[in-house]
């Protein structure tokens, strides 16, 4: 019995419970490191493969016509609201097995996984399944799925998921508090941070003005349930200037095609799982004129907005304040080249000015002292912009005056004179 390891043996086969309970703790944590990998703050939350196959999707598009889903997206509807007992499920599995890299029929069998869950009585087995659906919605996106009927779908599976992530993460986090293992105490501070990167990403619920009035505004129309591609979006982008009512694809015109890429890009830039997604979009929108590039620089602010908020929930300085830094620089530029002079009276004329503004007051404690002294002057500059613009954009005075407002109460916690900034 000299043999270190045969005095290990020995002890271990002394001691089963303990052998039990190392096991149980190994156990705990990969449950719970694999909960933490379920949170969809970055498009891994995806996996690598974001496109379908080349070959087997768009090839096989182009030779073989697609069904078309308007009855059995009725269908879907008809289940959603309880108004009919029959499962569209064994339909849409036999449209799968036939066109397996249709867009379209992938969002739809998504949304029919969503609706199942209506009817899933365990709540582990209802993440799952959100999991599958949302995962399988945001792909179609991806690929060239992209209606108001399919975005609409997948914010209601967006946020029933990341309710239901959320009570089993707390559910856990209280579960595991004082635990007897280092590692699993440690594992709770983590959940702890993750709940407040979901609370951050839940938020979006507050923004969903521009997904409303495209429902409302487009209700019954083709850009509902009718996908637009890339080469609708191209061709639109370059008609808008010189004629905005010109028809691309079926039925629809650019402007809509416009006005449907632009709401949605922003409403997705809130979205840190779609960021792929949206610069796809921007890079195949052309810059044919100042406002569309305007428009698509207030979708790209919007994604440094969405990541520096991320950054805070994360409760990372050092990656808030790189982040900050690069939006405030961006708005200030966009500003210099684009915005020095004329009046601003629409939206993306006025959004670098607030947006700039806005980083700059949530970067407090961010900067050191004198980099910071020099952002505040140049936030009120451009609040000071936008509140004396005439003809300005409609809301944006009271905003600007409310950020007004919370940078002289900084400069005040400060101890500056405020006859410094100009007030």
């Amino acid at each position: 019995m000299d043999n270190p390891q045969d005095q290990k043996a020995a002890k271990s086969a002394k001691d089963p419970k303990k052998d039990d309970i190392d096991k149980r703790v190994s156990q705990k944590i990969e449950e719970l490191e694999s909960l933490l990998k379920r949170i969809p703050d970055s498009p891994a939350f995806l996996g690598s493969e974001l496109y379908f196959p080349e070959k087997a999707g768009r090839s096989l598009i182009g030779m073989r016509k697609m069904p078309n889903l308007t009855e059995l997206r009725e269908e879907v509807n008809r289940f959603a609201e309880q108004r009919e007992i029959s499962n569209p499920r064994k339909k849409i599995k036999r449209l799968l097995k036939k066109y397996p890299h249709f867009a379209d029929l992938r969002a739809l069998n998504g949304i029919q996984i969503f609706n199942d869950t209506a009817q899933s009585g365990l709540n582990e087995r209802k993440l799952n399944a959100l999991e599958v659906a949302l995962t399988e919605i945001a792909l179609a996106l991806h690929n060239e799925g992209i209606s108001i009927y399919n975005a609409t779908w997948f914010i209601k599976t967006y946020l029933k998921y990341l309710e239901f992530l959320k009570e089993r993460i707390s559910r856990e986090q209280v579960g595991v508090t004082g635990h007897f293992n280092w590692h699993i105490r440690k594992m709770s501070d983590e959940l702890q941070q993750k709940l407040i990167v979901i609370t951050s990403l839940l938020s979006i619920k507050d923004k969903l003005g521009g997904m409303v009035m495209l429902n409302t505004k487009l209700k019954g129309s083709v850009y509902v349930s009718g996908c637009i591609t890339k080469e609708e979006i191209q061709q639109a982008c370059a008609a808008i200037q010189q004629d905005e009512t010109k028809t691309v694809g079926v039925g629809k015109t650019a402007n809509y095609v416009v006005l449907v890429m632009i709401t949605l890009g922003l409403l997705f830039a809130r979205i840190p799982m779609l960021k792929t997604l949206v610069y796809d979009i921007l890079a195949t929108m052309p810059d044919a004129s100042k406002d569309l590039m305007l428009q698509k620089n207030m979708i790209r602010t919007m994604i440094g907005v969405t990541e520096f908020q991320i950054k805070l929930a994360e409760g990372d300085p050092e990656e808030s304040r790189k982040v900050a830094e690069n939006l405030y620089k961006r708005c200030s530029l966009v500003i210099s080249q684009h915005l020095e002079y004329g009046a601003l009276t629409k939206p993306h004329e006025v959004d670098p000015f607030l947006k700039g503004a806005w980083v700059v007051k949530e970067g407090s404690g961010l900067f050191n002292k004198t980099e910071y002294k020099g952002m505040l002057g140049r936030a009120l500059k451009f609040l000071k912009r936008v509140i004396e613009n005439q003809n300005q954009f409609k809301g944006s005075y009271d905003l600007a005056r409310q950020l007004q407002i919370e940078i002289g109460m900084i400069i005040s916690e400060f101890g500056w004179d405020e006859s410094e900034f100009g007030f």
